[in-house]
């Protein structure tokens, strides 16, 4: 007769129900801690690159502006260079480019038609953040081409042409010539004109291979007005009492950098930037994401020495400016995580005087 028998305390292996609800419970939580973790550390991260964006982008701006700034006046005669005037003239401007688009008309006339080292623009800017930005233009020689090693070869009787002078037709071994490709002269430059009976500036409308240089009248800038009563390249250049005949000695050409700063809204939604702008050139942007530009100037009166500081317009005597105050102010490119919290922001200042405004050789 077979019997079964059971063995004390014999039972299957494995985990009872409420084993495994505990344990998954806890395997649960330590993933959500872990998920959280990674989440925060991520997101660390995220915001520690974008604040080093942030900076870089204000830098370079701060940068560009310090070494645009530095040189402001080098070259120029001091106390600007006069514009056309009088009848058959109008206002001449800057920050137009060659598609006729002015970016910040209507506040971008030349102060008394004169062509200044350094012209402000308080709150000529556009309104970023319920705050109007500035605008500050600036001007100074470039000697990357040097016309003026030699003598114009011809200048037309009107002043709406000239003709380089040989060795920039020919140049020298090593020398870029007018038309060089890298650094020569191109259509929307502006061109300083000089010889001894003073000093004019065009705008260059056509270059041509065989070393002329046009300013016809209409030019981007209106500078170029031919039939102005003063203040033209004919009227400032010529001889007195001989229209259209220039010294013996010759006039010289050099280019001029009329540079300015504008902060830009682009189209579609996109953060603003600052841009830089160079004579009749179009705008290249600097940085992104560059919310506000505030500008002071200090100015000094040579002949009374009075002077005054932080104008943020100069009190519209641009030729007495000694001093260049200016702040950036850079976002992340997004918006914090947290409901509410916005952007990052940071400012950085300069302040600048300029050695050909600030100082003057009065044994010159």
């Amino acid at each position: 007769m077979r019997t079964n028998t059971t063995r004390a305390g014999n039972h299957s292996g494995g985990f009872s129900l409420l084993e495994l609800l505990v344990s998954m419970a806890v395997g649960l939580v330590l993933l959500a801690g872990a998920t959280r973790l990674f989440s925060d550390a991520s997101r660390v991260s995220y915001l520690v690159a974008q604040r080093g964006e942030m900076q870089q982008n204000a830098r370079a701006v701060i940068n560009s502006m310090v070494r645009d700034l530095s040189l402001a006046g080098t070259g120029l005669p001091l106390g600007g260079i006069a514009l056309p005037t009088g009848n058959g003239s109008s206002a001449s401007k800057f920050n137009c480019d060659q598609t006729g688009t002015c970016y910040t008309a209507p506040n971008n006339n030349f102060p008394n038609q004169h062509f200044y080292a350094a012209i402000p623009g308080p709150t000529a800017g556009p309104i970023v953040t319920g705050r109007t930005t500035d605008v500050v233009t600036l001007a100074y020689t470039d000697t990357s081409l040097l016309l003026n090693q030699c003598p114009l070869a011809a200048i037309t009787a009107a002043g709406d042409q000239i003709t380089v002078g040989a060795c920039m037709t020919n140049p020298p071994a090593g020398t870029p010539g007018f038309n060089d490709p890298a650094v020569g002269v191109k259509v929307g430059d502006v061109l300083m004109l000089q010889n001894a009976n003073g000093a004019a500036v065009g705008t260059v409308t056509s270059v041509s291979a065989n070393g002329n240089i046009g300013f016809a009248n209409g030019d981007w800038l209106n500078i170029n007005q031919s039939g102005a009563a003063a203040g033209s390249i004919t009227k400032s250049l010529s001889n007195p009492g001989a229209p259209g005949t220039y010294p013996p000695l010759g006039t010289t050409a050099i280019r001029v950098l009329l540079i300015t700063y504008f902060i830009q809204l682009p189209p579609g939604g996109a953060g603003p930037r600052m841009m830089r702008q160079v004579n009749a050139q179009s705008p290249v942007p600097i940085a992104e994401n560059i919310e506000n530009l505030q500008v002071f100037y200090d100015i000094f009166n040579d002949g009374t020495g009075a002077e005054s500081s932080n104008l943020p317009g100069a009190n519209n005597l641009p030729n007495q400016i000694r001093k260049v105050d200016a702040a950036v102010t850079a976002r992340t490119a997004l918006q914090q995580w947290q409901p509410g919290a916005g952007f990052q922001r940071i400012t950085l200042a300069t302040s600048v005087s300029p050695r050909n405004l600030s100082f003057h050789d009065r044994y010159q």
